[in-house]
């Protein structure tokens, strides 16, 4: 499994393409947070909070996520290697975990620096004021469920095509079902049970309640059911195509 996850980590950067996302996701995150005038500027927020970073970020996942994804089996499709992927003796798991690490990895090589800006905020406070290191981690803590969900989802798009933009299509549709559909059709009824229960569906309201600092038990049976559901389904699409 780890080899598969090497080798998809150096594959990804083999190409210029692997550069030019994660480079380009850290330069729109730079520029948001710091250049741009919206409500996301660290600048602008009264109390000197990294909250902005963690409400717009979701946001940026929705293109960067399948986009680091859509290769994943897409490419071994039409290179003609995944026959030979299934040859060696690996499970299923093992060959859907194995590629869930990969871009795990790549997304960790994007998201790390993103720690340096709430360095760089702090370093603006006045002499005994400091950021809410507790909060910024169990928001951080909050995103990296949220991109687990949407890399499994992902890598499951991926598995569907051999097109590879046909896969980022169908990734970022399902990604945005996670983070936004169920919210906006929840706030097209008016019984207030049934709001509750429609919008405890999506991934929002949970990644809301985590980013907060809020560590609910039901929060995170949530993200890591529907991570377990997808990557489930995953194996099974192996299965059913090996067979």
């Amino acid at each position: 499994m780890w080899s598969i996850a090497k080798r998809e980590l150096h594959f990804y950067f083999s190409q210029l393409s692997g550069y030019l996302v994660v480079g380009g996701y850290l330069l729109v995150t730079a520029l948001t947070l710091w250049f741009f005038n919206t409500p996301y500027n660290l600048l602008n927020t009264e109390l000197g909070s990294f909250d902005p970073f963690f409400e717009f970020t979701p946001l940026l996942f929705l293109f960067l996520l399948p986009a680091i994804s859509m290769r994943s089996f897409s490419e071994e499709f039409s290179l003609g290697t995944f026959e030979l992927l299934l040859t060696k003796p690996l499970k299923p798991a093992q060959i859907f975990g194995g590629k869930l690490i990969g871009v795990g990895l790549i997304l960790s090589i994007a998201l790390l620096p993103t720690i340096l800006h709430a360095v760089a905020l702090e370093s603006l406070f006045q002499d005994g004021s400091e950021l809410d290191w507790g909060k910024v981690m169990s928001s951080y803590f909050a995103l990296i469920l949220l991109a687990c969900l949407f890399l499994v989802t992902s890598i499951c798009a991926s598995l569907l095509f051999q097109s590879q933009v046909a896969s980022f299509l169908v990734a970022l549709l399902t990604c945005f079902m996670h983070l936004y559909f169920w919210s906006f059709l929840a706030d097209l009824t008016y019984n207030m049970t049934l709001f509750k229960f429609i919008n405890n569906i999506g991934a929002r309201v949970h990644y809301n309640n985590l980013s907060r600092g809020i560590i609910a038990l039901g929060d995170l049976i949530y993200f890591l059911g529907f991570i377990l559901t997808f990557f489930s389904l995953g194996v099974q699409l192996i299965k059913f195509k090996k067979s």
